[in-house]
């Protein structure tokens, strides 16, 4: 599709939303089948795995920086000489949850293909799809893994730096009066961006970038350059897309709290339970996860959804 006939394509939130709920309703009520809820809710539940003063009255000279820096490094390095064990325990703790969050972001990457493989066709499997989409879930976990490397030191970098400018003498917040509401103000603006961006870049990645993968056997960036494309031709929908769907969030939300307290807490003991509190979200799960598939195939009409028991062929 050229870039003027997406440029004038229809597109229509609504529309997309009845053919989501349509295909929750079709998918877990028309017949009601407990089995097939609790696999798919299973399939659902892979998928969202991975998705959770010392300067009080001392004076303090800039030059004396450095000289503090150092001492501090080498009572550090002498408290983990004197305590060498709790350290091993410490790493050995720290090394477990690296692992064991790496771990999770490979399931749920490949579980949200299969989640995703289970929409498309209205149908309840793990095993098959799990095989069969292992390249383009590896694709996805790299580009996650990477992601999460990268952002971490640069989330704790930008957090840290804001700190130092905050607490240092000199600092913005020690200017006083409009020096000081400037640096704030520029600090939360830059901070708000900042989360915006990344919040749009992994909900892209999961609402379209994901379906792209699936439908068109592609690694993770091949499908990064065909969404984008798509977004470069038509980029408002896209971003009004992700706040329709922020909507819809607090919609659920409002409505989850509601039935919470109407039940005297038991709603919210039971979606505190693994696995059970994504069965009991599964109608709104799957709903959004059709919405934004009819999304982007108003888009790209080559990824719909399909008959259950029929092949879904891939073109490029």
């Amino acid at each position: 599709m050229t870039e003027t006939q997406i440029s004038t394509k229809r597109i229509s939130f609504f529309d997309a939303l009845e053919q989501g709920w349509s295909r929750m309703v079709q998918m877990l009520f028309r017949p009601f089948d407990l089995q097939k809820w609790l696999v798919v809710g299973f399939a659902a539940w892979l998928a969202g795995l991975a998705d959770g003063g010392r300067n009080g009255g001392v004076s303090y000279r800039p030059e004396d920086g450095a000289e503090e820096i150092a001492e501090s490094a080498r009572a550090g390095w002498e408290w983990l000489a004197a305590h060498a064990v709790m350290t091993g325990m410490i790493a050995a703790a720290v090394l477990a949850l690296l692992a064991l969050i790496i771990v999770l972001l490979w399931v749920s990457s490949r579980g949200k293909l299969v989640f995703l493989d289970n929409v498309i066709h209205d149908r309840a499997t793990i095993v098959e799809p799990w095989h069969r989409l292992r390249r383009q879930g590896n694709s996805l976990f790299v580009f996650r893994l990477v992601a999460m490397l990268l952002l971490f030191p640069i989330i704790a970098g930008l957090v840290g730096l804001c700190a130092w400018l905050a607490l240092r003498p000199g600092g913005w917040t020690h200017l006083g009066g409009a020096a000081a509401i400037a640096g704030v103000v520029g600090t939360v603006v830059l901070g708000f961006l900042f989360l915006v961006v990344l919040l749009y870049t992994f909900f892209f990645l999961e609402a379209f970038v994901v379906p792209l993968m699936y439908r068109f056997d592609l690694g993770v960036m091949e499908a990064w350059r065909r969404f984008l494309g798509l977004f470069s031709a038509r980029p408002w929908p896209f971003l009004a897309c992700g706040l329709f769907v922020f909507v819809l969030w607090i919609l659920v939300m409002a409505v989850v709290i509601a039935t919470g307290l109407m039940t005297c807490c038991l709603g919210f003991l039971l979606l505190a339970l693994p696995y059970i509190g994504t069965v009991v979200l599964l109608p709104v799960l799957i709903t959004l996860r059709a919405f934004t598939v009819a999304f982007l195939a108003q888009l790209e009409p080559q990824l719909g959804f399909v008959p259950p028991g029929e092949a879904h062929a891939v073109t490029g």
